[in-house]
């Protein structure tokens, strides 16, 4: 995608209470936010359905040309690499999640999808025994090749970073509550410095969006649908740690406890979740044998001068994105074969202005592509 579409895409990133769904939504329809910011008066009605009234007044005061250069100086941030859903470089795992973010604001290293990426998250307030725990599994997973996802919070989290840059070539990725420029917590300034050089931190918010308490619930599911599990090191039973277990669950990854003290505040949520189900862990092997790695412990994978995506010595079974009933209409008409669009409408049944909308959709997760002359093919098989 050339710079010029994502300033557009930063443009409605930007519009205050258009999240990642109504997002989608808006793109279902205009099939691109370039679309939308030129859609006229009558144009945006379907917009406003969408919308609501507030949110609509909203768009319509952002459809202006000191919005757009404000986006375009996001843009053009330096340090900022932006991703959005069509771009290459955008984690296909995080796209087969409900409602994946629509834009990812970037700094410190290329965001690497070459990995196995497992989160490793926990409570801010957290014994001596968790922290130790999280930075040595981090730690451990890293030098085994698995990218260490959490969210740089106090506690386990910052545990967990440290404990993968602390690998030899140990890669971290830090999903923000807020703006990728802001640091939060401030006493975490060294580590963020430090993620920066040898890891990167993401996040949905634009740079110089403060941290508010309603951005980290919505930052959690972006953590599990990072990765193909998620380790829960020590978590209360209120802990924001259960919160991200329960996007890992509904996105339908594995997830991990460490046992804890049974007399311990700070464990009574881990030992919870093991009795309701959760994966054992009590070395990094179980993590590692479930993914299916075949990487020893004792040897570095990616040794310098070498990239991660030369490295053939682990094997991922990648789970396929859900699909809705008319996704899967859609996919089930590809399944022999290329169809045009005609031939589309006529199988599926579907109205011609929603069947746009989920080929669009379906296009956005990786699922199908467009060729030339409105002709779709599977790119997902079952």
């Amino acid at each position: 995608m050339v710079q010029l579409d994502k300033k557009y895409w930063i443009w409605l990133n930007r519009i205050t209470g258009i999240g990642a769904r109504r997002f989608i939504k808006l793109i279902e329809y205009y099939e691109s936010p370039r679309l939308l910011f030129q859609a006229t008066e009558s144009e945006l009605e379907p917009a406003k359905r969408i919308l609501g009234d507030k949110l609509s007044e909203n768009l319509i005061a952002s459809q202006n040309e000191q919005a757009l250069k404000e986006a375009e100086t996001v843009l053009n941030t330096p340090g900022l690499k932006v991703l959005t859903l069509l771009t290459p470089d955008y984690p296909d795992i995080l796209k087969t999640i409900y409602d994946p973010p629509p834009v990812l604001y970037c700094m410190g290293q290329n965001l690497r999808t070459d990995l196995p990426t497992i989160a490793v998250v926990g409570s801010r307030r957290s014994s001596e025994y968790g922290k130790m725990s999280a930075k040595k599994v981090a730690f451990e997973l890293a030098q085994a090749g698995a990218a260490v996802v959490s969210g740089m919070a106090r506690g386990i989290d910052s545990m967990a970073h440290r404990g993968a840059l602390e690998a030899e070539n140990g890669y971290t990725i830090a999903v923000f509550g807020c703006g990728v420029d802001y640091i939060y917590p401030p006493e975490n300034a060294g580590l963020y410095k430090s993620i920066l050089e040898k890891g990167t931190v993401i996040s949905e918010y634009p740079p110089g969006t403060n941290p508010a308490p309603g951005n980290f619930p919505a930052r959690n599911r972006i953590i599990s649908g990072l990765s193909y599990g998620t380790l829960v090191i020590e978590a209360g039973l209120k802990s924001g740690a259960i919160i991200t277990v329960d996007c890992a669950l509904d996105q339908g990854r594995e997830v991990y406890a460490l046992p804890g003290n049974v007399n311990s505040p700070f464990s009574k949520g881990t030992n919870k979740l093991l009795k309701e189900g959760a994966k054992m862990v009590t070395s990094v092997e179980d993590i590692l044998e479930d993914l299916n790695m075949a990487i020893s412990l004792h040897r570095y994978p990616n040794t310098p001068g070498k990239t991660g995506s030369q490295d053939n010595s682990y094997q991922i079974s990648r789970q396929g994105p859900a699909l809705d009933l008319f996704e899967t209409l859609v996919y089930n008409a590809l399944h022999d074969g290329e169809k045009g669009l005609e031939d589309l409408i006529q199988i599926t049944q579907i109205e011609p202005g929603q069947l746009n909308g989920v080929l669009t959709l379906m296009e956005i997760k990786g699922i199908i592509k467009q060729l030339p002359g409105k002709i779709f093919i599977n790119l997902w098989n079952a």
